[in-house]
């Protein structure tokens, strides 16, 4: 079995070590690197020496921030999937967060077993958010526009509401009795009318123009 390589990027090194003594518990993740700050992580890929397949990633670092190291991947249009894992839940940070390429966004209070689903999920290329901060994300990120030139069907708006929820396509697959391969054909078409690439962007478009509602 492959193992999930993950980078920690986090200005504590205590919690460094701490994390990557938790996450190698776990017989399906390897911890390949650590950064010490988003700057020292950037002369580290500018390298060529980032062995991940998952950045595990904290916001407010002195010495390059989060969103720093988040916009740079995405100026860079690199493959790299970041999980931001913080203390901090401002709208600001959530909102720019997301917007900058994050696969998920999670604070340092969930557990063990939640990070480790969360690594696995986002290494498969699903988007993951606790559910408190996805109703903050809604809250904070909402506007009065209902885009009708979007047409989406009852069930694509179900499987786009999931989708927002961090559902991957097997867990939606059993939600709505669908076969798995119908589940992926549906978040295809859903991509494809909001004119998005990944289901990131397709969450905060929804958010944003009111699709769910």
């Amino acid at each position: 079995m492959n193992k999930i390589k993950v980078h920690l990027v986090d200005d504590q090194c205590l919690v460094r070590q701490g994390m990557m003594a938790l996450l190698q518990l776990n017989e399906s993740i390897v911890v390949t690197g650590e950064s010490h700050s988003g700057n020292a992580f950037l002369a580290t890929l500018a390298n060529n020496d980032i062995d991940a397949d998952v950045v595990l990633l904290d916001m407010r670092m002195p010495d390059g921030t989060g969103l720093d190291v988040l916009r740079t991947l995405q100026h860079n249009e690199s493959d790299l999937k970041c999980l931001i894992l913080t203390t901090f839940n401002e709208d600001e940070l959530l909102i720019g967060g997301m917007e900058a390429g994050a696969c998920g966004y999670l604070l340092k209070d969930v557990s063990l077993e939640m990070l480790v689903d969360a690594i696995t999920r986002v290494s498969q290329g699903e988007t993951v958010l606790q559910s408190a901060l996805t109703q903050q994300l809604i809250n904070a990120n909402r506007q009065q526009s209902e885009a009708p030139q979007i047409h989406l069907t009852n069930k694509e708006r179900q499987v786009l509401s999931l989708i927002v929820d961090g559902l991957s396509n097997k867990e939606i697959s059993a939600k709505i009795f669908n076969a798995e391969g119908t589940v992926r054909n549906h978040v295809s078409n859903i991509l494809a009318k909001l004119d998005v690439r990944d289901r990131t962007q397709a969450t905060l478009k929804a958010i944003k123009l009111n699709l769910l509602e």
